[in-house]
């Protein structure tokens, strides 16, 4: 191949500057939905078809586009909101590079109608991979309405990469929810082949809007914010400590109305729930800053999807002390949540159940002993690890409490974990196991432990073998619309390991049984982490590795955690089934179950060799 220089082809070229503007449909619905809203429409439907990988239609009441402009829209770098270089740093509307329209142009089949609202006629344009092919008087009504499809034929290699009609589908619902959040004002209307998926009625203000949007769960248990320092102002909505979400996707971030990603921010906010949330737990929060044009550079992206603050430390500061100051002020429920069970038979689960606080309990050990004594209750043998499961354990409901990643020159055993030649030592810091042996110390992760135990018996469930508790009053979760599409390909799936789910409405899911390993989860949060690791798309990006995330959520979810004391008759159900577990080695997320100290190993530390 040569590698003289060359001027690349306009054609190629206008390919290469769609690349960086239109990576997927949910990119197009964005940047036609923002072009409505800076047209100052009122009312915008968008129409879906097979989740906008076979055709996007954007319908709005705006000021609509005089006859002469209309091919101006589908050039090159043409715009109506810069005439100089300095208006660079105040535009304020959505659109102003001049490259969404031709960009989209260059990879489909666009058909445009417009009219504005004092002309007698509209005009109609149609282009194909780029080429005007047609532009001529039309009758319409005021506004403008722009239909694209055959979206990708002429770029094969890029759709491709797209991903499910689902996922695809939920990434457009998701870019629809964040400008309906920003815009009160404007009336949002969804279908998706043919069906109404999502609606956002006009609403007087932010607060009523993203109640519309967010749903009750976060509506009630959100705290609401606002701050103004000199000419920056804070305002919005955030979660109480309560309400927490497995990961920072639901932390919403608008810049003078412009949602975007910015790393700066989303740690102030993450700073500030640092002391009154559980670690890997994340807030959501709905947040708004406004501050003057010039204050902020909106062309850093050419998504526009980041920004750069003139004086980001100023920014982080009084977003991590705002959310601080409210967070201080905040009531945390006290309220324990009560599962509604039917009655009905379900087996035995030997570990999901503990004792309540127990100050003198046989494998307690605190640091204002004199001493340590511990009691242990014999040698693990399969003999009598079965006599030492109790029949009626009492149930105690814990407060999740994740461990951090540990990292040590120690490695795990090798070998498959065995008890049979190991006596209880005790529990350290009610986290950790303690196990003597004619080798050396043995260490488990008690968390780590019965997530694995947990993760593989979820991993054999067949809809036959599967056992699932129904609920006597069914669960509603409240839902974005671009989670609720992602969750209809994997309901079949859930069933299997018993989690029995219905689509309810737009923007909702009724729980109706949930696996009986299961049955000291709070619905609500689990469900609503099993949508935060189906919109995590490109870590996962086949359905078996998805369907694993959502596993290990669960597990995690359901194993005792850190800080709780066990009994006796709990810590031998844990290594009796810890021993008949596959892969006991390492919890779902790779961390050691298992740490060993040889004696000679010790004694080196104590410098006796």
């Amino acid at each position: 191949m040569s590698k003289r220089i060359v001027i690349l082809s306009e054609e190629i070229a206008n390919k290469i500057a769609a690349g960086e503007v239109v990576e997927r449909p949910a990119s197009i619905v964005k940047e036609l939905v923002e072009n409505s809203i800076d047209a100052g429409a009122t009312d915008i439907t968008v129409e879906l078809e097979k989740g906008g990988c076979q055709s996007i239609k954007v319908v709005d009441n705006g000021s609509g586009i005089e006859h002469e402009d209309v091919a101006l829209v589908f050039e090159r770098h043409a715009t109506s909101k810069i005439h100089h270089f300095e208006d660079i740093y105040s535009v304020a509307s959505f659109g102003f590079r001049g490259e969404a329209m031709p960009s989209i142009a260059s990879v489909a089949h666009v058909e445009l109608l417009t009219r504005r609202k004092d002309d007698l006629e509209g005009t109609k344009a149609i282009l194909e991979a780029g080429t005007v092919k047609e532009i001529a008087p039309a009758g319409c009504p005021d506004g403008t309405q722009i239909s694209v499809t055959k979206i990708f034929a002429k770029v094969p290699a890029r759709r491709k990469f797209l991903k499910t009609e689902a996922t695809e589908q939920g990434l457009c619902l998701d870019a629809i929810t964040r400008l309906a959040l920003a815009h009160p004002e404007i009336r949002f209307k969804v279908l998706v082949n043919g069906k109404e998926s999502f609606t956002a009625p006009e609403a007087p203000d932010a607060s009523k809007r993203i109640s519309m949007v967010m749903g009750d769960d976060f509506s009630a248990h959100c705290i609401s914010v606002n701050t103004q320092k000199e000419n920056v102002s804070l305002m919005g909505f955030i979660s109480r400590p309560e309400f927490t979400k497995s990961n920072s996707k639901s932390i919403y971030l608008f810049v003078n109305k412009r949602f975007v990603r910015d790393n700066s921010i989303t740690h102030a906010v993450l700073s500030a729930y640092r002391q009154v949330i559980e670690p890997r737990r994340y807030p959501a929060a709905v947040l708004f800053l406004d501050l003057p044009p010039e204050d902020v550079d909106v062309n850093v992206h050419p998504a526009k999807m980041e920004v750069r603050f003139k004086d980001s430390r100023a920014i982080y500061e009084l977003v991590s002390r705002s959310i601080a100051e409210n967070l201080a002020g905040a009531e945390i429920s006290k309220s324990n949540f009560i599962y509604r069970l039917a009655p009905k038979a379900a087996p035995k689960v030997d570990l999901v159940s503990r004792r309540k606080d127990r100050k003198d309990s046989a494998s307690s050990f605190t640091p204002s002993q004199d001493r340590v004594t511990p009691r242990p209750f014999g040698l693990f043998s399969r003999q009598n690890l079965q006599q030492a499961i109790s029949e009626d354990l009492l149930t105690r409901p814990v407060a999740e409490k994740s461990i951090d990643s540990y990292e040590s020159d120690h490695t795990p055993a090798k070998e498959n974990i065995t008890f049979a030649d190991l006596e209880y030592r005790g529990q350290f810091a009610n986290t950790y196991l303690i196990f003597a042996g004619d080798k050396g110390l043995v260490l488990i992760d008690q968390h780590a432990a019965h997530e694995r135990i947990i993760l593989e018996k979820l991993k054999k469930s067949t809809p036959r073998q599967v056992f699932s508790q129904s609920l006597l009053i069914l669960e509603i979760v409240n839902l974005t619309p671009g989670q609720i599409a992602l969750f209809s390909e994997y309901i079949d799936f859930l069933r299997e390991i018993g989690l029995e789910i219905e689509i309810f409405g737009k923007d909702a899911i009724v729980v109706k049984a949930i696996p009986a390993t299961l049955s000291e989860i709070k619905i609500s949060e689990m469900i609503s982490d099993i949508a935060d690791q189906l919109s995590e798309q490109n870590q996962m990006p086949s359905f078996e590795e998805k369907k694993n995330k959502i596993l290990a959520s669960l597990a995690c979810r359901a194993a005792i955690k850190a800080n709780n004391e066990l009994s006796p008759e709990e810590i031998a159900a844990l290594c009796r089934d810890l021993e008949e577990t596959p892969f006991n080695l390492t919890c779902p997320h790779g961390r050691p179950i298992t740490i060993s100290f040889s004696l000679s190993e010790i004694e080196r530390m104590f410098k006796r060799k």
